[in-house]
Protein backbone atom coordinates (compact mmCIF):
# COMPACT_ATOMS: atom_id res chain seq x y z
CA UNK A 1 0.00 0.00 0.00
CA UNK A 2 1.42 3.40 -1.00
CA UNK A 3 1.92 5.97 1.76
CA UNK A 4 1.97 9.72 1.42
CA UNK A 5 4.80 11.67 2.96
CA UNK A 6 3.68 13.99 5.77
CA UNK A 7 4.24 17.02 3.51
CA UNK A 8 2.08 15.59 0.71
CA UNK A 9 -0.59 14.49 3.18
CA UNK A 10 -0.71 18.01 4.62
CA UNK A 11 -0.97 19.52 1.14
CA UNK A 12 -3.76 17.09 0.26
CA UNK A 13 -5.69 18.13 3.36
CA UNK A 14 -5.14 21.83 2.68
CA UNK A 15 -6.37 21.50 -0.90
CA UNK A 16 -9.11 19.01 -0.04
CA UNK A 17 -11.92 18.89 -2.57
CA UNK A 18 -10.54 21.53 -4.91
CA UNK A 19 -7.70 19.75 -6.69
CA UNK A 20 -7.48 20.46 -10.39
CA UNK A 21 -4.94 19.18 -12.87
CA UNK A 22 -5.08 21.61 -15.78
CA UNK A 23 -2.61 19.85 -18.04
CA UNK A 24 -4.28 16.43 -17.95
CA UNK A 25 -2.73 14.15 -20.57
CA UNK A 26 -1.60 17.08 -22.73
CA UNK A 27 2.17 17.55 -22.44
CA UNK A 28 3.37 20.92 -21.21
CA UNK A 29 5.60 23.04 -23.43
CA UNK A 30 7.94 23.14 -20.42
CA UNK A 31 8.72 19.40 -20.66
CA UNK A 32 12.38 18.90 -21.53
CA UNK A 33 13.24 22.56 -20.90
CA UNK A 34 15.81 23.70 -18.31
CA UNK A 35 14.43 24.84 -14.97
CA UNK A 36 15.44 28.40 -15.89
CA UNK A 37 12.47 28.46 -18.29
CA UNK A 38 10.06 27.93 -15.37
CA UNK A 39 11.88 30.50 -13.23
CA UNK A 40 11.56 33.02 -16.08
CA UNK A 41 7.77 32.44 -16.14
CA UNK A 42 6.94 32.06 -12.45
CA UNK A 43 9.85 33.61 -10.54
CA UNK A 44 11.96 31.77 -7.97
CA UNK A 45 10.36 28.63 -6.60
CA UNK A 46 8.87 28.64 -3.12
CA UNK A 47 10.24 25.25 -2.12
CA UNK A 48 12.65 22.60 -3.40
CA UNK A 49 12.34 19.07 -2.10
CA UNK A 50 13.29 15.49 -2.84
CA UNK A 51 10.70 12.72 -2.53
CA UNK A 52 11.63 9.09 -3.13
CA UNK A 53 14.81 10.18 -4.91
CA UNK A 54 13.02 12.60 -7.25
CA UNK A 55 13.64 16.36 -7.12
CA UNK A 56 10.71 18.78 -7.22
CA UNK A 57 10.37 22.55 -7.33
CA UNK A 58 7.13 24.05 -6.03
CA UNK A 59 5.48 27.40 -6.62
CA UNK A 60 2.43 28.58 -4.69
CA UNK A 61 -0.11 31.26 -5.50
CA UNK A 62 -3.13 32.48 -3.55
CA UNK A 63 -6.12 34.71 -4.10
CA UNK A 64 -8.60 36.27 -1.73
CA UNK A 65 -12.24 35.20 -2.31
CA UNK A 66 -15.49 35.85 -0.50
CA UNK A 67 -14.95 32.49 1.24
CA UNK A 68 -11.38 33.30 2.30
CA UNK A 69 -7.92 32.73 0.88
CA UNK A 70 -7.66 29.98 -1.79
CA UNK A 71 -4.42 28.39 -2.96
CA UNK A 72 -2.84 26.69 -5.96
CA UNK A 73 0.42 24.77 -6.13
CA UNK A 74 2.51 24.14 -9.24
CA UNK A 75 4.91 21.21 -8.88
CA UNK A 76 7.64 20.43 -11.41
CA UNK A 77 9.62 17.19 -11.35
CA UNK A 78 13.24 17.86 -12.32
CA UNK A 79 15.62 15.36 -13.94
CA UNK A 80 19.26 14.81 -12.98
CA UNK A 81 20.16 16.99 -16.00
CA UNK A 82 18.12 19.89 -14.50
CA UNK A 83 15.35 19.52 -17.09
CA UNK A 84 11.60 19.58 -16.46
CA UNK A 85 10.15 16.06 -16.62
CA UNK A 86 6.62 16.49 -15.30
CA UNK A 87 4.19 19.22 -14.27
CA UNK A 88 1.24 19.06 -11.88
CA UNK A 89 -0.98 21.93 -10.84
CA UNK A 90 -3.43 21.50 -7.98
CA UNK A 91 -5.73 23.86 -6.17
CA UNK A 92 -8.45 26.43 -6.51
CA UNK A 93 -8.99 27.19 -10.24
CA UNK A 94 -8.95 30.97 -9.77
CA UNK A 95 -5.58 30.79 -8.01
CA UNK A 96 -4.25 28.34 -10.61
CA UNK A 97 -5.04 30.88 -13.34
CA UNK A 98 -2.10 32.85 -11.96
CA UNK A 99 0.13 30.15 -13.51
CA UNK A 100 -1.40 30.43 -16.98
CA UNK A 101 1.70 32.01 -18.57
CA UNK A 102 2.92 29.59 -21.22
CA UNK A 103 6.47 28.82 -22.34
CA UNK A 104 6.91 29.11 -26.09
CA UNK A 105 10.27 27.74 -27.29
CA UNK A 106 12.18 29.94 -29.72
CA UNK A 107 12.18 28.73 -33.31
CA UNK A 108 15.62 28.17 -34.80
CA UNK A 109 15.93 29.58 -38.30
Amino acid sequence: MARLSPLLALAALALGGCATEFEGEKPSSLYGQPTDAAVALYGPWDEALTLEGRRYYLWRRSIETEDGVRFCELRLEITSRNLIARRLMQGYPGACELFMARFVPAKNS
